[in-house]
């Protein structure tokens, strides 16, 4: 029993040391990333119950490494047209990252500026969506 906690003693200072010195070197703080647009893998335009109605875009964004992190999102009306720009962030230099992709939900409130029977396009990065206004 005793070598055992000896060793994971051990083997956790190695981790705070290790720890420690990235953090030292520089590390891979906001400065060391660069944003980048999201892969979009799905979305859609929903209404909330109220009145006026209240619309909404649920979206998936992917991570496409383990490198990769949520970075932001915005929104923009143009007429018809509503953008919504989702921004991850990325290490900057030659980083090794992990080959997982992973994803995160996004629920965007675009108002309710919206006028019934008329038709809207929503814009997600590359991809697109067309709904009529009820």
């Amino acid at each position: 029993m005793r070598p055992l906690l000896a060793v994971s003693a051990a083997a956790l200072g190695a981790l705070v040391v290790l720890g420690a010195l990235a953090l030292a070197v520089g590390g891979d703080g906001p400065a060391d990333r660069r944003t980048v647009a999201a892969p979009i893998d799905d979305m859609r335009v929903a209404t909330q119950r109220s009145l006026p109605a209240q619309y909404l875009v649920s979206i998936r964004a992917g991570l496409p490494s383990g490198c990769a992190q949520r970075h932001s999102h915005t929104v923009e009306r143009k007429g018809d047209l509503v953008v919504i720009t989702i921004l991850n962030s990325m290490p900057t230099g030659d980083v090794a990252c992990t080959m997982i992709y992973g994803w995160y939900d996004l629920e965007v409130a675009i108002g309710s500026d919206f006028v019934r029977g008329a038709t809207y396009t929503v814009r997600v990065n590359d991809r697109t969506v067309t709904f009529t206004a009820g």
